[in-house]
């Protein structure tokens, strides 16, 4: 079958959206990462035709890549993109051959997650200011971030109607459009309750715009960049230097919630709607190194006692 670099990239595409419900983050990452490789073939000279597709134009990819993406992380997730595409169109038999061993991943270090110290948290969830509706959404919305551990995309996507007039349970939609239950604490569900009832426009949204020169209603949803600019403003206002972004809050609620459960990673997969295991690796070596560091104070306290009895 006889089909041109583009016209595969558009089939994968469409099947990332219809069959395997990625995300539309997701899909749009994909479908920029393909189109950035047609373009380097095209400037290569390259036929555009999938079946001259050639090891050898990858090896080419990954070196202009480790020249312009310094971070190891940016090129892995540039790489991904083009192996899975790979692997598809050799599956769906697009192409007589499996190119996706020629894609080399970047090592990475793993990085921990840094989640908000308690007592910073503490004193960033007291000092939330709540005088107008817009502070009653940012106390809202940080609130809920903090409570749920939902991704910002979750808890955008909200309605008010998902609102739960009784009770602290409601339901997001993750990754793969993926439902899944969250609960809110008593001190979120407070903040949203009292947000919500200060609304007067028509937005279905849960969390919304307030610019003034957004005249539609069903056009004040919340974007990502909006909520991180409310994060960043309230880092500055309030001195929670540790809350750098929104996804900051996620990683808090996991750590957290590992630590009061004794370390049950499959609760806090369920809460977190993470589909592997392995990605909550990284809170529970956070949640053992404040263990060690405790029983290391248990130690120098049980230490301290000895000599003061000799």
């Amino acid at each position: 079958m006889s089909i041109d670099l583009q016209a595969a990239a558009n089939e994968y595409i469409g099947w990332l959206q219809l069959e395997a419900n990625r995300s539309p983050n997701t899909v749009r990452a994909y479908d920029a990462e393909l189109k950035k490789l047609i373009v380097f073939l095209h400037e290569s000279g390259h036929t555009l035709q999938l079946a001259d597709l050639r090891h050898e134009d990858l090896r080419a990819y990954q070196r202009l890549l480790a020249t312009r993406l310094k971070s190891p992380a940016s090129r892995a997730r540039a790489l991904v993109a083009v192996r899975s595409w790979l692997r598809w169109v050799a599956r769906e038999g697009f192409i007589d051959r499996d190119l996706s061993n020629g894609i080399t991943l970047p090592k990475l270090e793993q990085r921990l997650p840094k989640p908000i110290d308690s007592d910073e948290l503490a004193r960033l969830l007291a000092a939330l200011p709540s005088g107008t509706p817009l502070e009653k959404r940012d106390k809202a919305l940080v609130q809920f971030l903090i409570s749920t551990g939902c991704r910002i995309s979750e808890s955008l996507a909200l309605d008010r109607t998902d609102f739960p007039r009784t009770g602290n349970r409601l339901i997001v939609t993750g990754k793969g459009s993926k439902q899944r239950a969250v609960y809110l604490t008593a001190d979120a569900r407070a903040a949203l309750e009292d947000y919500l009832a200060t609304r007067e426009d028509a937005s279905m949204a849960m969390f919304i715009n307030y610019d003034r020169s957004i005249a539609d209603d069903r056009n004040r949803r919340l974007t990502s960049a909006g909520a991180r600019f409310i994060v960043k403003r309230l880092r500055r206002q309030l001195g929670a230097w540790s809350f750098k972004s929104p996804h900051v809050a996620r990683h808090t609620a996991a750590t957290t919630l590992l630590e009061v459960t004794g370390g049950d990673v499959r609760l806090v997969q369920e809460v977190l709607g993470h589909a592997n295991l392995n990605t909550l690796q990284g809170y529970t070596k956070i949640v053992d190194s404040r263990k060690q560091e405790a029983y290391r104070l248990y130690q120098q306290f049980l230490d301290e006692k000895k000599k003061a009895t000799t």
